[in-house]
C-alpha cells in the first residue's frame, strides 16, 4: 500500500493514491463503539482535504459488525453521499452484508470480499 497514516487508537488509515489517485483505505480495529464512529468520521473530515473520491471501509477484523457499526457505517455513507464521495466495504457476506439485509439497508452499499475486489471496481 501507499503510505500507512499515523494509527488512531482504533482506526489505521491508508493512502491508496499509488493504485488509484483519490483513493483511501480505513481499518477500524477492536470493536465498535461511540469513540471508533468518532475516530472514523474525523479521520474521513481530514483525509477530504487530499482531494477523497474513494473510501474503502475494511471490516475484516472487528470480530462482530453489531447495531452500533451498523449505526456507524450507515452514518459514514450518508455523509459521503452528501459530499460525493464513493464508498466501498470489505468484508464477508456472513459477517457484514447478513447484518446490513436485515437492517434493511443492504442496496446502500457495495460489499467486496477483498480490498484488491474493491479497488478494482468500477
Amino acid at each position: 500500500m501507499d503510505q500507512a497514516l499515523p494509527l488512531t487508537q482504533s482506526v489505521q488509515v491508508e493512502r491508496l493514491d499509488h493504485v488509484r489517485p483519490g483513493a483511501c483505505l480505513l481499518r477500524p480495529r477492536g470493536p465498535f463503539h461511540a469513540r471508533t464512529g468518532i475516530e472514523l468520521m474525523a479521520v474521513i473530515d481530514g483525509q477530504r482535504a487530499h482531494a477523497l473520491e474513494l473510501l474503502i471501509l475494511d471490516l475484516t477484523e472487528p470480530a462482530t459488525f453489531g447495531p452500533v457499526a451498523l449505526q456507524i457505517v450507515v452514518q459514514i455513507a450518508t455523509e459521503l453521499r452528501r459530499v460525493d464521495v464513493e464508498l466501498r466495504l470489505v468484508g464477508s457476506e456472513q459477517a457484514v452484508g447478513s447484518p446490513l439485509s436485515v437492517a434493511g439497508v443492504r442496496s446502500l452499499f457495495t460489499l467486496h470480499g477483498t480490498i484488491s475486489e474493491a479497488l478494482g471496481a468500477r
